[in-house]
């Protein structure tokens, strides 16, 4: 069979299939019988084109950037390279960013990448992944220094669960005087028991408790 000027074994030609027809495929299937095989189509802006195509719009110029960069676009929007993909940066991200950013960790050590819920959880109170926890305590030990450091997160606990028991007092009183109104917005008694005075008892009661409370954590910060 000829084409043109050239002179072909058969006429069984390999089509050109985008993703398929590389040279390995195009060379076996010339060993199978194939009297002409295809290659891929090139893109329009191949270098080996001198010739521009009417209708299609200029393709643009493709920038290598480092993981890390961050750069703006003609649009205005910021974007940030990641590791095989680019994300657009705004109020998400920031959000995403400060949900897995632990500011009191020692940069030059920490590889928390993909916060896990312990490392949300020491966050919160230590500003630190929990790795990086975990060692400032094993380091504290080695120093000397631990006995110190848990007194007063012992402290700082039990001050925290103080004021949420303050709220919690102050969510039953109000409970409780709904309770004590009646439909004509007088109070009524409970067993002899008028709502001031039991709202009395249950502020002295806490009051008691709170002392106490404090006393015992000073105690144990000796």
């Amino acid at each position: 069979m000829k084409l043109g000027l050239h002179t072909l074994p058969n006429n069984l030609f390999v089509a050109p299939m985008a993703g398929v027809t590389d040279r390995p495929f195009r060379q076996l299937c010339k060993q199978l019988g194939a009297g002409y095989a295809v290659s891929e189509m090139i893109a329009g802006t191949h270098k080996s084109q001198t010739k521009k195509t009417i209708g299609f719009s200029e393709v643009k110029s493709f920038i290598k950037r480092e993981v890390g960069e961050t750069w703006v676009d003609e649009d205005g929007n910021n974007w940030e390279q990641k590791k095989g993909y680019k994300v657009k940066l705004g109020k998400l991200s920031e959000l995403r960013n400060d949900l897995n950013s632990f500011p009191n960790c020692d940069k030059e050590v920490c590889t928390c990448t993909n916060p896990k819920r312990n490392d949300q959880k020491m966050k919160v109170i230590h500003g630190k992944c929990f790795d990086c926890v975990i060692d400032m305590e094993h380091n504290l030990k080695l120093n000397g220094g631990y006995g110190a450091y848990e007194r007063t997160k012992m402290l700082q606990n039990g001050t925290a669960w103080l004021t949420q028991a303050k709220l919690e007092k102050e969510a039953l009183k109000s409970a409780m005087k709904a309770k004590f109104i009646n439909e004509d917005g007088s109070f009524e008694e409970w067993d002899g028991m008028s709502w001031l005075e039991l709202e009395e008892k249950i502020d002295s009661e806490f009051e008691l408790f709170q002392n106490n409370f404090i006393a015992k954590l000073e105690t144990e910060d000796e």
